[in-house]
């Protein structure tokens, strides 16, 4: 238990949940008020950010190492977001193509 690779893998566990929590925001927003998008994911940012902060922060009260925490939870919030990504993408061209659609009946 007090290997660093454990506690990499706890903050990379962590930085997993973070960036689908993320993901679902971001969903959210361009589902319901696509407007406020960029807005969003400033705040996104601002709270992975804050994140990566508090696992430094708290790095010095774990049996792990600082740079093992910060690296597991880097790469926690970065590698699913190229998942998280491009599913983002599909769902907003989806929202696209529907609106088009019912455009396209009215005519």
């Amino acid at each position: 238990m007090h290997s660093n690779i454990f506690g990499g893998a706890l903050a990379f566990a962590a930085g997993f949940g973070l960036a689908a929590a993320g993901y679902l925001f971001s969903r959210h927003v361009l589902r319901t008020k696509p407007e406020r998008y960029a807005l969003s994911q400033t705040l996104k940012q601002i709270v992975q950010v804050l994140f990566l902060v508090a696992l430094f922060v708290v790095g010095g009260y774990t049996p792990w190492d600082r740079t093992w925490l910060v690296v597991g939870g880097v790469v926690g919030i970065t590698l699913p977001m190229i998942w998280f990504t491009y599913r983002l993408v599909k769902f907003n061209d989806s929202l696209h193509t529907e609106s088009e659609k019912e455009d396209s009946g009215n005519g």
